[in-house]
């Protein structure tokens, strides 16, 4: 299996994009079950159904990058970053499919995401997860990804379930 990560350029890019941020959304309501007030309020605060119209104005360029991983040819992943404040960006959105799992293109995706933005000037990468996504909390901790105290302002309800971390690039 041959596996490539590339930048997001066509509309294409940003629709296969988007649909493997709704694939994440249904898998994260699924991982979240027993709690199912929270993925629905979590994306509604992040107000997920404008981002998902906006994909390459807030993901692309010049505030943000969006990155795709292709198996066998096939985009199998993404994710992202954006402009936060001077000097820091945010990962957003990182997903491997299903099908795609175990060949650690999260890892490499996370990699070149953190690159790029590197590249771009960024000093620091920001981001927030679930508190149950325990295999991304896992990679992002291997990465050198340290807890850090809330960095968006949620609603206070929300804060036992979320995860923010941040590291140096």
């Amino acid at each position: 299996m041959t596996s490539t990560i590339r930048t997001a350029e066509t509309a294409s890019d940003y629709q296969a994009f988007g649909e493997l941020c709704r694939a994440y959304i249904a898998w994260a309501r699924e991982r979240y079950a027993a709690i199912p007030w929270l993925m629905e309020e979590v994306f509604g605060h992040q107000s997920f159904d404008e981002e998902q119209r906006q994909l390459p104005v807030k993901y692309g360029p010049p505030k943000g990058r969006t990155l795709l991983a292709e198996l066998d040819g096939k985009i199998v992943a993404g994710g992202a970053w954006h402009y936060w404040e001077e000097g820091v960006c945010e990962l957003k959105r990182i997903y491997v499919g299903d099908g795609a799992r175990g060949h650690g293109i999260g890892r490499r995706l996370t990699l070149a995401l953190m690159d790029d933005a590197r590249a771009e000037g960024f000093t620091t990468v920001r981001l927030d997860t679930g508190n149950l996504l325990h295999e991304a909390i896992k990679l992002y901790h291997d990465l050198g990804f340290k807890d850090r105290p809330p960095y968006i302002d949620y609603p206070e309800r929300f804060l036992p379930h979320l995860t923010f971390m941040e590291r140096a690039l």
